[in-house]
């Protein structure tokens, strides 16, 4: 099991980019504001497009990727990606205008479409179903790193261009040198018909010692039984509409765009600004790396758990624990734009947020981790990017609004917003979602089946009686 992990690590490394890629305008946005700069200055709503049109080009690289995934599959995908990464990255910090930097940033967005589907998708897909929440907990924690790398090398005395370099190298060169050891996916073999690959794939990712033919078997018959062999895209789009899978697609989209209305990523992104906005007497950057750090924490706190918990009680419970934060987030700044004296609770914003970010990222974790479960095994390449569309214009849309809802409503306001969507998430969880804990891919597959079927009979009886 030892390769299983070190395949799960490597994959997850890619997601250091999609972290630092989201993070940087928190460490940058105060030289390129800056009106004595002699370098690059962006006015207010250049800023707003620099946070948040990364966004907007990773739902379209997701989209993309999903046709990339199905035909190359998601190692091939992530080593024509990285590269190209790198080079964007170089680009960025050499940009001579606006235009240019505001174009590299989609295009480093589009790049984080391409690695988050094609990344998941892997490790999903190469873990035993015993270590799987655990395994899909580390993309998590390397993002989560991402975003505390990028606060770290904020504290230091460089350029927004030099940490564009630095943040290129780092996150990009390690995973596509490891990558190169690695078998494709097993059973995104299986999709292709390459079952003697598939076989030693398995073998390579479950030791040599062990029978994989059961698991395997599994998999093809799985495969075989649910889409007939549909695997161009045309097809699997028609397998989406299918009774037994579009509810699941309906519940993941909820979740992929409602889960960045928790505040999870316009926190992130606007971190240093949120602390200087709150006047408590506390270095804001020095603030930041504290939160980066309480990410990552909190999302490895969340990987030794997840797996004995269970995914809807870890969905559950974070969703409260979030409420609550935002709900005294928001009651702070109420009081201090009221004009009232906060000074005696200056400590509440700091506190709120630390209490607040272990839990939001395990939310985060969680549905990153449903998004790979849930999905037939032969819909999952194409799926996912679709999933991760939404997840991304989900990611856009709470970024974009954030300062408007600043404007209109205040900080109070745009936390309670937050708080809301956090609720609003767990009540939909307690009634749709069943528990995946230690169910295999196909097993889980086969619970929703039933579980439709259960829906189905129940509404045709409930019709029946009606006169």
């Amino acid at each position: 099991m030892m390769d299983t992990v070190l395949g799960a690590i490597i994959a997850s490394m890619t997601h250091f980019i999609i972290g630092t890629i989201i993070g940087l305008p928190a460490v940058t946005l105060t030289e390129l504001t800056n009106p004595e700069t002699t370098d690059i200055f962006l006015n207010t709503s250049q800023v707003a497009l620099f946070s948040s049109i990364i966004h907007i080009g990773a739902a379209m690289g997701s989209l993309i990727a999903g046709a990339m995934n199905l035909r190359l599959g998601q190692r091939v995908t992530l080593l024509l990606t990285l590269p190209a990464t790198l080079l964007l990255w170089i680009i960025l910090a050499f940009s001579p205008a606006v235009w240019m930097v505001l174009l590299v940033r989609a295009f480093l967005g589009a790049a984080q479409g391409f690695i988050g589907a094609a990344s998941s998708n892997y490790v999903v897909e190469i873990a035993d179903s015993n270590m799987r929440g655990r395994l899909s907990g580390i993309i998590d924690t390397c993002r989560q790193i991402g975003f505390l790398l990028v606060y770290v090398i904020g504290t230091f005395n460089l350029t927004w261009r030099q940490i564009s370099v630095v943040c290129g190298c780092v996150t990009c060169i390690p995973p596509f040198i490891g990558l190169f050891f690695l078998p494709n996916s097993p059973r995104w073999l299986v999709t292709r018909g390459r079952i003697e690959e598939a076989e030693k794939a398995f073998t390579f990712y479950r030791g040599s010692h062990f029978d994989v033919r059961p698991e395997l078997k599994s998999v093809i018959n799985q495969f075989e039984n649910t889409t007939a062999n549909k695997t161009s895209v045309r097809e699997q789009f028609h397998q989406m509409l299918q009774p037994g899978v579009y509810p699941r697609f309906i519940l993941l989209a909820f979740l992929m765009f409602v889960v960045h209305f928790t505040g999870n990523i316009a926190i992130a992104t606007f971190v240093v600004p949120i602390f200087q906005a709150a006047n408590a007497q506390l270095d804001p950057y020095a603030s930041a790396v504290l939160i980066g750090s309480f990410r990552v924490a909190g999302t490895i706190a969340f990987l030794l758990i997840v797996d004995h918990v269970g995914r809807r009680t870890a969905l559950l419970f974070s969703s409260a624990a979030c409420t609550t934060s935002l709900v005294a987030l928001g009651a702070y700044f109420y009081l201090q734009n009221g004009n009232k004296d906060v000074t005696s609770v200056s400590w509440l914003p700091l506190t709120s947020l630390l209490f607040y970010t272990p839990f939001v990222c395990a939310i985060q974790a969680v549905t990153s981790l449903l998004r790979g479960e849930i999905l037939p095994t032969a819909l999952r390449a194409l799926g996912a990017s679709i999933m991760y569309v939404v997840f991304f214009t989900g990611m856009f849309a709470s970024t974009q609004t954030f300062p408007e809802m600043i404007t209109a409503t205040g900080e109070e306001g745009a936390f309670w917003v937050f708080g809301g969507c956090c609720v609003l998430m767990a009540v939909v969880v307690a009634i749709t979602l069943p528990e995946t804990k230690g169910l295999s891919l196909e097993q889980i597959d086969d619970l929703f089946r039933s579980q439709n079927q259960e829906s189905l009979k129940k509404l045709q009886s409930f019709e029946s009686k009606v006169p």
